[in-house]
């Protein structure tokens, strides 16, 4: 695994437009094999969207996550997924809950929300690339 970045390469980071993120989001998953979320002693964070539907968010790094572990999410620590777990189970199973992906959210707000299946589908596409 790369060492932890800089607090000026994170703020970089988070200043690319949001399918910039989203297409480092899966780069990087892929390189590293694992994604990365928020957990609270209750379980992983969501938020609801402006349609009251159940978000997930996930990022490619942990100190990326651990950068939105304030306000709300202040008792929460970053947590990971094997990136084959999440997409043999998670991603089918949100989708079939009707619940949304939120993927390389910033600190302000900004990121992409997405379909379980969108998502799904962009990282196995970019797997046959790189086979």
């Amino acid at each position: 695994m790369n060492a932890p970045r800089s607090t000026q390469e994170l703020a970089a980071l988070f200043d690319l437009p949001a399918p910039e993120r989203y297409t480092l989001f899966v780069t990087e998953v892929l390189e590293h094999g694992q994604v990365w979320t928020l957990c609270a002693e209750d379980g992983f964070v969501a938020f609801s969207d402006e349609d009251d539907t159940d978000c997930f968010p996930f990022w490619p790094a942990p100190e990326l996550a651990a950068a939105l572990a304030d306000d709300d999410w202040a008792d929460c620590r970053p947590e990971a997924l094997a990136l084959d777990i999440f997409m043999e189970r998670w991603l089918p199973g949100m989708d079939r809950d009707d619940r949304l992906v939120s993927v390389f959210a910033a600190p302000d707000g900004s990121g992409m929300v997405v379909d379980p299946l969108e998502l799904l589908a962009d990282l196995e596409a970019a797997q046959r690339a790189r086979d």
